[in-house]
């Protein structure tokens, strides 16, 4: 007799433990199932750090720089840009151009010391940030005398390749200012790699 109440106990105890790992396995109404949340991937966020030095800084005046000027980025990762400028010089742009709003980024505006901003002023711009073949823009104002502004801003890296990336701000050398580190890799110009 005794083993028949081990036994019913035993069943008992493993229908109820069943029971329970039911409880809570269904969603509520309007609620999607657990296991839908467990496989997706949260998206994959990298951190590019770029540095705008002034010709002066380098040793080369009229010949500012984009540090690094190349980087790589896994395909479909959303790109976190930061892009510290001492450059305190404006090259300013018609009032028209589509270089001083932000285009292709994950919001309508870039952040310019911790502030949204929509739109950089013609005169305030000193640099931008241009991948054509991605539709990405990021606009740079001045930074203030003797001091940095850092300029942030969210992309998603959406296809594979190589792609060049340009400052279409006339920054260079030359009476148009469109010569020396406009058209020199490593400066003004450089590329990035989605793969």
């Amino acid at each position: 007799m005794r083993r028949n109440v081990w036994t019913w106990a035993a069943g008992a105890g493993l229908i109820g433990a069943a029971i329970l790992a039911g409880c809570g396995a269904q969603p509520a109404a309007g609620q999607g199932s657990n296991a839908a949340h467990l496989n997706v991937a949260a998206p994959h966020v990298v951190t590019e750090t770029m540095t705008i030095e002034t010709g002066k800084m380098i040793h080369k005046p009229g010949w500012p720089k984009f540090d690094p000027a190349t980087f790589t980025v896994p395909q479909g990762a959303t790109v976190h840009l930061v892009i510290k400028s001492y450059d305190d010089g404006n090259a300013p742009l018609p009032a028209n151009s589509p270089y001083l709003k932000p285009s292709g980024l994950t919001s309508s505006t870039v952040t310019v010391d911790g502030k949204p901003v929509a739109a950089i002023g013609a005169n305030d711009i000193a640099h931008t940030f241009t991948i054509p073949a991605l539709g990405v823009n990021v606009p740079i104002p001045v930074a203030p005398k003797d001091g940095t502004v850092t300029v942030t801003a969210d992309f998603v890296a959406s296809k594979a390749g190589t792609f060049t990336w340009q400052c279409e701000a006339p920054c260079g050398t030359g009476s148009t200012g469109w010569g020396g580190p406009m058209i020199t890799p490593g400066y003004m110009t450089g590329t990035i790699t989605v793969k």
